[in-house]
């Protein structure tokens, strides 16, 4: 059955939004979001901000009177060590990617080894990783020259690689992330008044601007073949539009207020979605966080901790995020949250399985969102997909945790030492009861069927246990967890697969979700299903597609006050 094609977008993230290590979760974010959206992605890194002007100086130092060649060779480091240290984030917020380099896609550029043009590229290196992974990371500002030696496309030239991969692939769109949310004309960190904020910019206008923001080169090559590109900040729901029509200015910034959050649950996912939230002052604040004991580390936190997490959701943040798991008190935190006004974020499982439809219905009448995408798959973006297309039934590994069991089984690892091992990498909790017994891979398919308005009736329902399967004397490996869903049925049992097959490939922590179509197509999702990170990453594309929704809201009620 072929797989179903998607849009590409390729991102470019420059070195003032790439400030250092820590930010190229920022990256990962954007990506993420792009992917759970249903695109294809490639990911454009400059080095992160002042490496290139340290590799320059050292240049320096070391031969003040190198040769161009040397010198592009050397400062073309920071651009690969980016994209290396992106694809290793990528790979623990459990987001497949592949990193490939020029070398790699034969990007020729010619003339100045300091100051290249693109000139052709391998395309089906980089189709063939898009349709492997669905998302590639690069290295901007570098190509190779005949020679094969390596040379660079000239200050800011990430920009111009970005504009040269969209063209040369045909992406359907291109955005050169910045650290400001538009295209001005000057630079608004460094002009009083604020400078005009272009809402659409022609490449004349472009090129007027003082080329802080952008690469004028790269702007010649987008004239030069025609080529449309946005400019905005991460996260941005209203980007310039760069291309051949008439300038337009608008007064309305796409500027976001922090959104107040609460956070019930600190435990594993709980600490990493504090870590990523505080990390992102202008989307979020967080006002108060509850766990069921507090320890003496909580006193230095830069927010209050305590014990009641049903009050804490009833105290009116923009936000509560619930992590708690069960359903009893998670209930009684949904409902107090929803009903105060709060949006609500859960990665509960068992939770939406259990009251998804009345708590839909109660965020529908208060006006407000209900979003749970990290209840199932962990990064896998599945909730998000069954929106894209129709869908006739869903096969998957949808339980990491039973995943990586099965993986050490069939190493002839003992089941008690399997599960010790899953709990120790955060991939089991101390209770692997409902990831053993099928229940936790049930409840997700209960989930998708809810998000399809399919009734699953009860007595057509299945579920086998890895410890009977053990039992049954039958087991042979290789083995996983698969879980099977269509209109009137639903099923988890343990089967045998092909070791080559999309299942077989499928291994340790990893899920992998099939969506069939009726035209006979199908989409195939991957990504990491237990950890910290792979559910931290969708708890936290759940809050920003709040953000972004709160900032089109303001935009309008802007629009309709005018």
């Amino acid at each position: 059955m072929p797989e179903t094609k998607r849009k590409l977008i390729v991102l470019k993230f420059g070195g003032s939004v790439l400030l250092d290590e820590d930010r190229l979760r920022i990256a990962v974010h954007e990506i993420y979001r792009w992917r759970r959206d249903g695109w294809n992605v490639i990911a454009v890194v400059s080095a992160l901000a002042g490496r290139t002007e340290e590799l320059i100086e050292r240049c320096r130092r070391l031969h003040p009177s190198s040769s161009a060649a040397s010198k592009a060779g050397a400062i073309a480091l920071g651009e690969r060590e980016s994209a290396s240290l992106l694809g290793i984030h990528l790979d623990r917020a459990g987001i497949p990617a592949c990193i490939l380099t020029p070398d790699s896609v034969s990007l020729l550029a010619a003339g100045d080894p300091l100051d290249a043009n693109p000139v052709s590229i391998d395309r089906d290196v980089l189709k063939s990783a898009l349709d492997t992974e669905g998302i590639v990371v690069f290295p901007g500002f570098v190509g190779i020259n005949e020679s094969g030696e390596t040379v660079t496309l000239g200050r800011g030239g990430s920009d111009l690689t970005a504009i040269f991969l969209a063209h040369q692939l045909g992406a359907t769109k291109c955005r050169l992330i910045k650290d400001v949310d538009a295209l001005y004309e000057s630079d608004p960190a460094r002009s009083t008044p604020p400078p005009a904020r272009f809402e659409y910019a022609n490449y004349e206008d472009a090129l007027a601007t003082d080329g802080s923001i952008i690469q004028h080169k790269a702007v010649s090559y987008a004239q030069q073949h025609g080529i449309e590109f946005e400019l905005g900040r991460f996260n941005g729901t209203h980007p310039t539009l760069i291309g051949p029509g008439i300038s337009t200015f608008e007064d309305t910034p796409d500027t976001p207020e922090p959104l107040s959050v609460a956070l019930c649950g600190l435990g594993v996912v709980g600490e990493g979605v504090a870590e990523l939230l505080l990390q992102l002052p202008e989307q979020f604040k967080i006002v108060g966080a509850a766990r069921k004991s507090i320890g003496t580390l909580d006193s230095e936190r830069p927010y209050p901790v305590d014990a009641d997490a049903v009050g804490l959701a009833k105290n009116g943040a923009d936000v509560v995020v619930e992590l708690i798991g069960g359903v009893t008190t998670a209930r009684k935190i949904a409902e107090g949250a929803l009903r105060t006004g709060s949006h609500l974020v859960s990665a509960n499982k068992a939770l939406i399985a259990e009251c998804g439809a009345e708590l839909r219905d109660l965020a529908s009448a208060q006006g407000s969102r209900l979003l749970y995408s990290a209840s199932v798959g962990g990064a896998v973006p599945l909730l998000e997909s069954l929106k894209q297309r129709n869908v006739t039934h869903v096969d998957g590994i949808l339980n990491g945790t039973a995943n990586f069991i099965l993986g050490q089984l069939a190493q002839d690892c003992a089941l008690q030492d399997s599960i010790l091992d899953a709990q120790s990498r955060g991939f089991a909790e101390a209770d692997p009861t409902r990831d053993l017994n099928g229940q936790d891979a049930l409840d997700k398919l209960r989930v998708i069927a809810g998000e399809l308005d399919w009734d699953v009736d009860e007595h057509h329902v299945a579920r086998q246990s890895i410890p009977d399967w053990i039992s049954s004397g039958t087991a042979e490996h290789p083995a996983r967890q698969i879980a099977r869903l269509n209109p009137n049925k639903a099923s988890v049992l343990i089967e045998q697969v092909d070791s080559d097959s999309v299942f077989g490939t499928t291994h340790d922590e990893w899920n992998t979700a099939v969506l069939y179509h009726p035209d006979d197509t199908a989409t195939v999702l991957r990504g990491k299903g237990a950890g910290r990170w792979p559910t931290s990453e969708s708890v936290i594309a759940d809050l920003l597609e709040l953000s972004r929704e709160c900032v089109k809201s303001t935009q309008k009620e802007a629009l309709h006050a005018v």
